[in-house]
């Protein structure tokens, strides 16, 4: 016997759901899908290669944003300059790529995040999929939020950071473990932030109500500072309340959400 997934294509009648695709069809589907996002990502990355240089800039700016006094030896022992060193031949390589996957991340976000819809989007009804357009956007949105966010913080993460061991201690730091240490805070943040994102969605699936997330609400709190512990990097106190916070400011914004979500509903019921 053939298996069969809904699919919400064209010509679909008034209830959403349309033609039956079999199993083979679903899977070229997913290909079809996996394909245009791998795409996305490739030509962000081409693009983040062609500026390069001017990515880097921008990227090197929080740490040169720091006193010269804390820089130390950044500028091989002339503290007035700010520079990076590479510590083997492929140094300059992998600084490279990295900064440029920095910018492919935020760009592909929003393609990557529109194929995953339109997968999913076949199995849900009329009322359901209306929902694509906000979902794409406020997945953007929040996720560029999210690394924006770390890029603004860093500078004062880093100064906590490198000033930490005292005068003793002259800091020379290499330019590969940098850009990874861009890389994941600026990740950690963006997907951090999509958390208010995925309650909402459960919200407006009815998964969970207000009532709920006020009773759990403790557990979030706790929740969001351990999340904040695993993602950051440098799991030092600065960074993980910098995270942690926002997340917590998220969380009841999501209960007013629910809140108000429960009110249109109880009021259209009654009509």
């Amino acid at each position: 016997m053939t298996q069969t997934a809904p699919r919400g294509a064209a010509g679909a009648g008034n209830d959403g759901f349309g033609a039956q695709m079999t199993l083979l069809e679903h899977l070229e589907e997913l290909r079809s899908r996996l394909f245009k996002a791998a795409l996305a990502i490739a030509v962000s990355f081409a693009i983040g290669l062609l500026f390069r240089g001017a990515l880097f800039d921008v990227l090197i700016g929080p740490y040169c944003d720091l006193p010269p006094e804390v820089r130390g030896a950044s500028g091989v022992f002339d503290t007035r300059q700010c520079a990076l060193i590479v510590t083997n031949p492929l140094g300059a390589f992998f600084v490279t790529l990295k900064a440029a996957a920095v910018l492919a991340v935020v760009l592909a976000a929003p393609p990557v995040c529109y194929q995953l819809w339109r997968f999913i989007t076949p199995g849900l009804n009329a009322n359901e999929r209306r929902y694509a357009l906000p979902f794409v956007v406020l997945t953007f949105v929040l996720f560029a939020g999210g690394a924006v966010f770390a890029y603004l913080v860093i500078p004062r993460g880093l100064q906590f950071l490198v000033g930490f061991a005292g005068e003793s201690v002259v800091p020379l730091l290499d330019a590969d473990q940098y850009m990874t240490f861009i890389l994941k805070t600026m990740l950690g943040f963006g997907l951090s932030f999509l958390a208010p994102l995925v309650i909402a969605m459960l919200t407006l699936a009815g998964v969970v109500t207000a009532a709920t997330l006020r009773r759990f609400r403790r557990h979030a709190i706790f929740g969001a500072f351990v999340l904040a512990a695993i993602i950051t990097p440098t799991q030092d106190p600065f960074t993980m309340t910098l995270m942690g916070g926002p997340l917590v400011v998220f969380f009841e914004g999501n209960i007013v959400f629910a809140r108000v979500l429960e009110r249109r509903r109880a009021r259209a019921g009654a009509a």
